[in-house]
């Protein structure tokens, strides 16, 4: 069965994450950092095992990569749905969109991979409830892969233009309908007037 961590004061997980955001990237997290971030009571002290279990540490206290990331703003939301996917991979395989579910729903569903009593499931379930409120779920992409993107449109955009549109060639055609007469001047005066107002 599958061991999921908690946090019984889920309601300090985002308030954490925000420190870690503001605080320089220690050597390893440890109990005195999380103390020196404002969060000195024991029941904070389970955020470490979440950020382990999450891949932000590593089983030494060490930040790894993903600490780096979850640290910038501009990812933090994406990779933490990202680290959600992959520690609670047995609930995205049973719904692609957990995260969505009715409590009772999420609740079942980690019951029966857990095996875990009322206690423990309620106790997983509200720590996943809170991962999940800092997370997006919905990103297409990284911000560096969308800064990429912004970047090689700036640049197509400043190229000249390899193949510009060529102005448009009008052509016209003209019916002149000649009137019946064998007098050759109304010809010749018809001919003239065309060849002055159209200068063909």
């Amino acid at each position: 069965m599958t061991d999921y961590p908690y946090m019984i004061s889920n309601n300090k997980i985002a308030l954490i994450i925000s420190g870690i955001q503001s605080a320089a990237k220690p050597q390893k997290f440890t109990l005195d950092v999380l103390k020196n971030l404002g969060f000195s009571s024991t029941n904070d002290r389970a955020i470490v095992q979440v950020l382990k279990k999450l891949g932000f540490l590593t089983d030494d206290s060490v930040p790894t990569t993903y600490y780096d990331q979850l640290r910038d703003k501009a990812s933090s939301k994406s990779i933490m749905a990202t680290r959600i996917r992959d520690l609670y991979s047995e609930l995205f395989a049973i719904n692609t969109n957990i995260q969505n579910e009715s409590e009772t729903n999420i609740k079942g569903a980690i019951s029966r991979v857990t095996g875990k009593d009322e206690t423990g499931v309620n106790r997983i379930f509200n720590t996943f409830k809170s991962l999940c409120t800092i997370a997006d779920f919905e990103y297409k992409s990284t911000p560096e892969h969308k800064e990429e993107k912004k970047e090689e449109t700036n640049k197509v955009a400043q190229q000249p233009n390899s193949n510009p549109i060529k102005s448009a060639d009008f052509h016209y055609n003209i019916q002149i309908h000649l009137p019946a007469t064998t007098d050759i001047s109304v010809y010749n005066a018809i001919f003239k007037s065309l060849k002055e107002n159209l200068m063909i």
